[in-house]
């Protein structure tokens, strides 16, 4: 039995992004497989059990009949941590590895799914070091690398890996920080033996809000029902002159514009150059022209609380953080895990 665990140096690197790749890797390749998540953080109860939101997307999107009470091993919940603070829970680990032996029981390859970064879980006695003790698994790392300092982090992992073989992926690979990856990083970590299956570069649709997802987060007010759920890749902040903004505007596609709700200017230039989404900031509604155009247009309009730069802060947080739900998303999360990975290095890794 091969057992894939995807971990990452830190949150937020791209393990659902991976994960999603992978699966659809060894569906067309025919290698019957199951998927575990050891420790999930999203609690929602289905048929009166609790597992983790994202372990759930990700077995209904592979298309995996997991009963949910076999899906993830420990759900972090209130409750869990303020007991476990307290030193009065005990044998999670000897749970989570229960339930990966019974995954494994048909001989069939399980893919696990890590939470947050590579120690992630420690207090809880969870973190993926501890588990890699009870049971060898393969490692696949994602890394987003941002700069040197990312090296250390890496490094001190793979010493914690105890032996267990390991792979590097990049993910959303930066274009300015591409050269010197290429030219300098990317033969360091090699000459440590290291492997590395692939780059994926920065893609705006994987770094792209959904709109209906962008409403929730902000508590923003929607001014009219709009269709679907459109996808925004970039947002532009609408504090320059209407000319600048225009030429801005003409070079994007799906983007959206975060601007003062008093700013008729700029709104309107963006509904007249394709824009996806307008954020009013401020609590300020727009005239009527401005809300009839976007309406006839189709262009979602939302108005949330705080200045600008507030709400463009939160919208960048966001962007980095968000789920991968869209299915614009998990299409292109498929396409760029068979495009940017070496397979032959990913059938080394898998033993396929």
């Amino acid at each position: 039995m091969n057992i894939y665990y995807i971990l990452s140096l830190a949150p937020h690197a791209g393990k659902t992004t991976t994960i999603l790749g992978l699966g659809e890797y060894l569906k067309q390749k025919k290698v019957p497989f199951t998927y575990r998540r050891p420790l999930g953080g999203r609690p929602v109860e289905v048929k009166g059990h609790i597992t983790d939101a994202d372990a759930l997307f990700v077995s209904e999107t592979l298309g995996l009949e997991i009963p949910p009470e076999e899906l993830t091993g420990v759900v972090l919940s209130q409750e869990l941590v303020i007991e476990a603070l307290k030193g009065e829970k005990k044998g999670l680990l000897e749970k989570v590895v229960s339930l990966l032996q019974r995954a494994g029981e048909g001989g069939q390859t399980v893919v696990l799914h890590g939470y947050g970064g590579f120690y992630a879980g420690n207090f809880l006695g969870l973190s993926a070091s501890r588990l890699l003790v009870q049971i060898p698994c393969r490692v696949l790392l994602v890394m987003r690398y941002e700069g040197l300092e990312s090296l250390d982090l890496l490094l001190k992992i793979y010493e914690d890996l105890r032996g267990n073989q390991a792979a590097l992926l990049i993910n959303a690979l930066a274009p300015e920080l591409s050269a010197e990856y290429q030219e300098f990083v990317k033969p360091f970590v090699q000459k440590k033996g290291i492997k590395v299956l692939g780059e994926i570069p920065y893609d705006k649709v994987l770094a792209g809000v959904s709109v209906k997802e962008l409403t929730e987060v902000l508590q923003a007010r929607v001014l009219f029902p709009f269709e679907g759920d459109p996808l925004v890749e970039e947002f532009f902040i609408g504090g320059m002159q209407v000319d600048q903004a225009i030429k801005y505007f003409r070079r994007s596609r799906n983007f959206g514009v975060i601007v003062g709700g008093d700013r008729s200017d700029i709104q309107l230039a963006a509904l007249e150059t394709g824009a996806r989404c307008l954020l009013l900031t401020g609590g300020l509604y727009p005239n009527e022209i401005i809300l009839s155009r976007a309406e006839e247009a189709g262009v979602p309009v939302l108005v949330a609380e705080g200045d600008t730069y507030t709400v463009a802060r939160k919208v960048e947080r966001f962007s980095r953080e968000a789920p991968l739900r869209h299915p614009l998303k998990v299409k292109r999360a498929q396409e760029v895990f068979r495009q940017h990975l070496s397979e032959d290095l990913l059938h080394e890794f898998l033993g396929i």
